[in-house]
């Protein structure tokens, strides 16, 4: 599926054409090229600068970026004089949270956000404007960004539910959601093919809900049923870690728990909750179900 994923995003980036302006994902507001083309360099030694210390969060992405693709990461400094990069925050006369200004020139690269989120998505074009084979020494073009998002709300889904995802592969895809500065992360945690999530005052949940007896074959309807058992479920100190990951890269985690209906996988753990008291089973295919959490019965608004 990480494979899938990938291609997916190259194949969306194709799509675009000519990768955007600048290179960049999804295409900047407005991009200023120099009349005389340059470049500024990026070293170990290249000094990275903060206006506040509250940026620090994103010269440690940036950093970890450094570090993992060019084997090097940069040093904090004061020094206001030197050539280096600059990360500032300044929402004077600025109406958008999000905006930022990227200016890449002679003397160093130049990132002023009206917020600390705006500074990291400014975090986000620089890194997409670094050369693609590793080296010691990068070369930056010269060039004025100024960007701002259309929306205030950017956001992807997953659905967890059908198809279980170890908490690996959702810190990638929060990556990418980074990489392309969205900002939600909507979490299908619960339906009718498995409960996802770790409720200790409910533990039939997981130890029962998060499993079904196989998957259908194939497109709705199927030519039949794989046998093979599937699920999984996250424990609180996953989803804990999952948002505390999110939020490193301004990305707000939206967990979704499916009701009225859907609810096969939770029925199935707590009979009592539903209007026919089953027998239920966490459903090995797709499509809509008869099985609902009882409007008339207390003890569900009480479970909610």
């Amino acid at each position: 599926m990480c494979n899938k994923l990938n291609l997916l995003i190259i194949i969306s980036l194709f799509s675009l054409g000519a990768f955007g302006q600048a290179g960049i994902i999804p295409a900047p507001s407005e991009v200023v090229q120099p009349a005389r083309p340059g470049s500024f360099q990026i070293s170990g030694k290249t000094p990275i600068i903060l206006s506040t210390a509250a940026l620090s969060n994103s010269m440690a992405f940036f950093n970890d970026y450094l570090g993992k693709f060019y084997g090097f990461t940069l040093t904090a400094q004061n020094a206001q004089s030197r050539k280096g990069i600059y990360l500032k925050v300044d929402s004077a006369g600025i109406q958008n949270k999000d905006s930022y200004r990227l200016e890449v020139k002679k003397n160093g690269v130049y990132i002023t956000g009206s917020s600390e989120e705006a500074v990291f998505y400014g975090i986000q074009s620089l890194i997409q404007l670094l050369p693609v084979k590793p080296a010691s020494k990068l070369q930056v073009p010269y060039v004025t960004i100024n960007d701002a998002p259309r929306f205030s709300y950017r956001g992807m889904h997953l659905d967890v539910s059908r198809h279980f995802f170890p908490v690996s592969f959702v810190k990638k895809y929060i990556d990418f959601l980074a990489l392309h500065k969205m900002n939600y992360f909507h979490w299908h945690l619960t339906d009718d093919q498995g409960w996802r999530i770790e409720i200790k005052k409910y533990p039939k949940l997981t130890t029962t809900g998060a499993y079904r007896d196989g998957t259908i074959i194939g497109h709705y309807p199927g030519t039949g049923n794989d046998g093979i058992r599937h699920g999984g479920f996250y424990t609180q100190d996953e989803v804990r870690d999952v948002v505390a990951y999110a939020a490193a890269r301004y990305v707000n985690v939206i967990p979704e728990i499916e009701m009225p209906g859907h609810a096969s996988a939770a029925l199935t753990a707590y009979p009592n909750l539903g209007c026919t008291g089953g027998p239920y089973k966490v459903q090995g295919t797709w499509g809509v179900f008869n099985e609902v959490f009882c409007a008339g019965n207390d003890s569900v608004f009480t479970f909610l």
